[in-house]
């Protein structure tokens, strides 16, 4: 157990350093440029030098040097040797084998060294500069940043793959994170998370008050709620996931959401599941929510918009991918519209408003807000 922990952390360190849009740009420059140099065995060296050096990111180094690739390697060390030959004034070296065979060695290395050189400058530029763009367009606030990293980071336990997964859903999704600066959840009661999945949000929730508490919480937010925790997760396997990451912070039960009888809530959340149930359980569970909530209290329900055109399109493409990749070959779905959520709360007593919840996406994703109101319990 210690050696996993140990080669886990080690693996986080190597995934994590260097973070900054500079140094990841540097990271990229530092190793195209090492890449292209003609020490040929030594590059893994050379990376790993340079990159403690300069406090870059050792992995995103020796994965750039792989430019030199065996496929690019011919074509590479040519542009190179011809580049050196044009920089010292010689004509173009010809590739006739009687040729090759009347040239200087130590001429041929130096003309390679100095073209490798300034081909490797060139291009480590051009990797770096559009490196640097995106990191710094994808790069949120310290704050934020730091938030999200220290929740990926529960799941380290879990291995390597779930924290890959959790730290890339909380960056490139977007409800996690408007959920909580928008300030929709309660401040405080229970919230109950109806397919949580890994426990992602409940996972977050705890964090952010975590970070509170230290005075390392994003500026402008709203604070953090104090909200008691339940997940519900159809998978035991993934149930564990989410009970290792939290412990005892939240309470994580295994249920069929079909059956499962809903505990009282301030507040609920399905967050990108009712599209597995068929179309009358998907109205079963929605009344069997409502009537679960208590006065005032709220349904967040985001769920793809089968109105939203080819932005629908893409979002039954990835789900269709994702249910292959889990082995799921006859899963199926059933999709609505905005309008057709919308109404299915308000059957059910929930004044429902709705926002585009997909943001930095190509999918047709929308989060609907169902209000319980207390006159409707009269």
């Amino acid at each position: 157990m210690k050696a996993n922990r140990a080669l886990r952390e080690l693996l986080y360190r190597l995934r994590t350093e260097g973070g900054t849009p500079g140094r990841v740009a540097g990271a990229v420059g530092v190793g195209v440029f090492i890449g292209c140099s003609p020490f040929y065995g030594f590059h893994l060296a050379l990376c790993i030098l340079c990159a403690r050096i300069f406090r870059l990111n050792q992995l995103l180094t020796y994965l750039a040097a792989h430019i030199s690739l065996p496929g690019l390697w011919p074509l590479l060390v040519l542009g190179e040797i011809e580049t050196g030959r044009l920089l010292r004034g010689a004509p173009l070296l010809a590739l006739r084998p009687s040729d090759l065979l009347h040239t200087d060695p130590w001429q041929f290395a130096a003309d390679l060294l100095l073209g490798s050189a300034v081909v490797g400058a060139v291009l480590a530029l051009a990797f770096a500069l559009p490196t640097f763009h995106i990191a710094r367009q994808r790069r949120k606030a310290p704050e934020v940043h730091t938030l999200l990293e220290r929740t990926a980071y529960r799941y380290l336990d879990a291995g390597m793959f779930h924290w890959e997964f959790v730290r890339g859903k909380l960056r490139y999704d977007p409800v996690y994170v408007a959920l909580l600066r928008s300030g929709a959840l309660p401040p405080e009661g229970r919230l109950v998370d109806l397919g949580c999945g890994r426990g992602l949000l409940l996972a977050l929730v705890r964090t952010a008050r975590e970070q509170a508490e230290k005075g390392e919480y994003p500026e402008g937010w709203p604070p953090p709620p104090c909200l008691d925790l339940h997940g519900i997760e159809g998978s035991q396997k993934i149930a564990e996931v989410a009970l290792l990451a939290l412990g005892d912070e939240a309470r994580i039960d295994t249920a069929d959401l079909c059956h499962v009888e809903v505990p009282p809530a301030r507040v609920i959340l399905l967050l990108d599941v009712l599209h597995y149930l068929p179309a009358a359980a998907q109205e079963d569970l929605l009344a069997r929510i409502a009537a679960a909530l208590e006065s005032g209290g709220l349904l967040l329900l985001r769920d793809a918009d089968a109105d939203a055109g080819w932005r629908f399109t893409a979002t039954r493409i990835q789900e269709r991918a994702c249910a292959l990749a889990r082995r799921h070959w006859r899963q199926r779905f059933h999709y609505r519209s905005q309008a057709e959520w919308m109404a299915l709360l308000e059957k059910n007593g929930l004044a429902a408003t709705a926002e585009p919840m997909a943001q930095g996406t190509p999918y047709g994703n929308v989060l609907i807000a169902g209000r319980k109101l207390g006159l409707l319990l009269d």
